[in-house]
């Protein structure tokens, strides 16, 4: 797709910043499934060459073969949107989907507990274009200011919006490593359709609350 067709966004810093982040993500997320694939694809032809002899069992490691290669795909999938969003349905929720699938490693690595509660298919009225980066810069943010805590992420509806909401309890959150991402957060705002809330003070959880018109 050629530079600046409507499924190619523009490639700003705040893209950049996402883009390197979810590539290194990438690389770890796909690597556990894929070597989890090719033990089971060893142990698999050992057991073959045994079931002659004893009648081996092979389902279980096909299984694994097939979680491991649907978790692949997957992933590939989250990470080709997040390249090209401009196609997707404005949906709140399979955005945040998306955006834990990509960046889950860095909660991990975070040592930070993500609890999720609401619908899992959200419709909003926002660009498509801009909703995807928003909410992955939003989880990045939250992730970063909930080291060694918990991220609750809560969405619903309030009056004729619908709310999505990250509370971050860390005990050692890294605001240095959230601020390029709060600063994405609060210029994609706007160019989402959205409006934003933040209680950044240091002294209690950090909160990011950002509400989306329904659809028309």
């Amino acid at each position: 797709m050629a530079p600046g067709s409507p499924s190619s966004p523009a490639v700003t810093p705040d893209r950049v910043l996402l883009l390197e982040r979810a590539a290194g993500a990438l690389a770890h997320e796909g690597k556990n499934p894929l070597h989890n694939m090719a033990l089971h694809l060893q142990l698999l032809g050992e057991k073959v060459r045994e079931a002659g002899r004893e009648g081996a069992p092979t389902e279980r490691h096909l299984q694994a073969l097939r979680d491991g290669i649907g978790r692949v795909d997957t992933l590939l999938k989250a990470f080709s949107d997040l390249a090209s969003p401009a196609h997707l349905a404005p949906d709140l929720g399979a955005a945040i989907s998306r955006a834990q699938l990509l960046f889950g490693y860095e909660a991990r690595r975070g040592s930070v507990a993500v609890m999720q509660r609401g619908p899992a298919s959200v419709p909003v009225q926002a660009d498509p274009a801009f909703l995807c980066d928003l909410v992955c810069h939003a989880f990045l943010a939250a992730v970063s200011l909930a080291r060694d805590g918990a991220l609750h992420i809560a969405v619903g509806t309030d009056g004729p919006r619908t709310r999505l909401e990250l509370r971050s309890e860390g005990g050692a959150p890294r605001r240095d490593e959230a601020a390029p991402h709060l600063e994405a957060v609060r210029r994609l705002t706007s160019n989402a359709g959205a409006e934003l809330s933040a209680d950044l003070a240091p002294a209690a959880p950090a909160r990011l609350s950002i509400s989306f018109a329904h659809p028309r």
